[in-house]
């Protein structure tokens, strides 16, 4: 036993390294004015909702007299609907809400919890940041990507692209050939960073071959699993190609020496989430 005991200097040693490892591990004031500047103004606005739906199913399986605190749905019950054939398959995204027999869903307000609106007002404008960012409307170009010159936008740090790609079926949108999407000008957007690209399931290796033309380096990839309004996986479709539509598939790349890194943050970030 004494064999296995650590020694004065091999403590030493080891509380030297925790001490160094505490330290690397505190963020530094640099990052926590990051942190601070691109905190929800007005604090978090995401609610949950309860996995039992409603309020009376919520009661029922609790078993108490009074439901959660969380987002609750109630049905929307219509002369028409038909209660015994269950749920919409289509739920809010369905075309023919006036006349459909099945059962819709809203959320429920009586759950939504009361917010002062003096107390919100006073937390959104109240900063004592002196670098609070100034958020501005969104802005949009109405035009055609094959013919835009993409430098007058100038350079950004992040870009997210949903392309128009070509895929076997008709849309009430024009889309774009292979051959196009590989001869946009994205490089003329960004220096260096980050690239979000959204692909279908068949564009997702020209999605590869696209990002490597314009000089991206891969980070990771982003797999959305989609779910419907009462937060259940889609097993619906209007194509008829169920599993295309429960779940969508994001590229992300990066550009010249940021990569490395990012990689690495990115990775632990997705392995967390």
């Amino acid at each position: 036993s004494l064999l296995s005991m650590a020694s004065t200097r091999e403590r030493e040693i080891k509380k030297m390294g925790e001490e160094i490892l505490e330290l690397l591990s505190k963020p530094t004031a640099k990052e926590k004015s990051l942190t601070e500047r691109f905190r929800s103004q007005g604090g978090a606005q995401v609610q949950e909702f309860c996995t039992h739906g409603t309020k009376e199913e919520c009661v029922a399986v609790s078993g108490t007299e009074e439901p959660c605190k969380k987002l609750h749905f109630k049905k929307i019950l219509q002369p028409h609907t038909d209660e015994s054939l269950g749920d919409c398959s289509f739920l809010n995204t369905c075309f023919h809400m006036d006349t459909c027999k099945y059962v819709h869903y809203e959320v429920d307000k009586s759950t939504l919890p009361k917010i002062d609106g003096s107390i919100m007002r006073t937390e959104v404008f109240k900063s004592d940041d002196k670098e609070a960012t100034t958020l501005f409307p969104p802005q949009w170009v109405q035009c055609d990507l094959r013919y835009l010159d993409m430098a007058v936008l100038g350079k950004f740090a992040v870009v997210m692209a949903d392309p128009p790609w070509d895929i076997h079926m008709e849309l009430p949108y024009g889309t774009m050939s292979d051959d196009e999407m590989r001869q946009l000008n994205v490089p003329a957007l960004q220096d260096e960073g980050l690239i979000f690209l959204w692909v279908t399931g068949r564009a997702m290796e020209l999605g590869r071959e696209c990002l490597e033309l314009w000089g991206y380096e891969r980070v990771d990839e982003i797999i959305w699993v989609k779910t419907n309004q009462l937060q259940r996986i889609i097993r619906t479709g209007r194509t008829g190609h169920w599993l295309n539509h429960g779940k969508e598939h994001c590229l992300v790349n990066a550009i010249y020496f940021l990569f490395v890194f990012l990689a690495i943050a990115l990775s632990k970030f997705l392995v967390n989430l």
